[in-house]
């Protein structure tokens, strides 16, 4: 199976590089830029009718949507190691966690982020209720980290891919609380210091100069 990768700058596409090289399969990359007011480039958006990131093509289909992107190599690659299946004892961890990074955490993320570059004062209420909303969520992930090393439970999973990024990435465009919460920092320093998400960041870090 040929997968493609098409990678934009800064953005959730990158889950789909470190996955790769978590199972050490092949696959092409294409990089794309991002413009002034981070908007993707047109080509990119070209790629897919939902027009944002991550798209990947897989032996000649588009797929897009993190988390259908994400659940396709899990499912496809690797021999399917990355993922939970039914019977398995962390398979309902594994769905809630996986799910639950971009269906909770990152909309209230980015929800901050729009109320930022839309000039929304700090102290208006949409924006208090906004930040004690995402103050509940990261105390959720805090509380999960105290009782296992990862999302799904003893092992390394896809789910650690998808909830890894709302602390790394994302907080190029926000502040994001991980050093308040002891569990998720110590967790964020576990995740980044795997020698595959290390080559996933020198490789999305630094694109061919075209």
């Amino acid at each position: 199976m040929s997968v493609t990768i098409f990678q934009l700058d800064r953005s959730r596409s990158e889950r789909a590089v470190w996955l790769m090289e978590e199972v050490e399969c092949p696959y092409d990359i294409r990089f794309f830029a991002r413009l002034e007011m981070l908007a993707a480039e047109p080509a990119y958006k070209a790629l897919h009718p939902l027009g944002s990131s991550p798209v990947i093509e897989a032996d000649g289909q588009r797929i897009a949507e993190s988390g259908a992107v994400m659940d396709y190599l899990a499912t496809t690659q690797g021999n399917g190691a990355l993922r939970a299946n039914p019977g398995d004892s962390d398979y309902a961890d594994y769905l809630f966690w996986f799910h639950f990074t971009e269906s909770s955490l990152m909309p209230a993320l980015v929800m901050e982020i729009m109320a930022e570059r839309a000039g929304i004062a700090q102290d208006h209420p949409s924006r208090v209720a906004g930040r004690a909303h995402s103050a509940r969520l990261l105390k959720l992930v805090d509380d999960r980290l105290t009782h296992a090393p990862y999302m799904a439970g003893d092992r390394f999973t896809a789910a650690d891919i998808m909830m890894t990024f709302p602390f790394t990435t994302t907080r190029l465009f926000m502040s994001v609380d991980v050093e308040g919460h002891k569990n998720i920092a110590a967790y964020v320093g576990r995740m980044t210091a795997r020698p595959a998400y290390c080559r996933m960041r020198a490789i999305v870090d630094h694109p061919p100069i075209t």
